[in-house]
């Protein structure tokens, strides 16, 4: 079953998320106190365009949050 949206964990105050593209699109691990508008936020969003994704079309996920 796939999923939409990210995958939202908990790896310790250490990590800051990533992203990577599989044959299915792109997959999105992001730690759960992540801020849309932080530093983290920016880094990662700006990983998931050098993919060729959109972070404004995952409504479900923090980054994707147009506040």
């Amino acid at each position: 079953m796939l999923q939409e949206g990210a995958l939202i964990v908990d790896y310790g105050p250490d990590f800051h998320g990533t992203a990577l593209k599989t044959d299915i699109g792109i997959v999105c691990v992001i730690p759960r106190q992540l801020q849309p508008h932080s530093e983290d936020g920016s880094v990662l969003r700006e990983l998931v365009q050098g993919l060729g994704g959109n972070c404004g079309q995952c409504d479900g996920c923090p980054l994707g949050r147009q506040d």
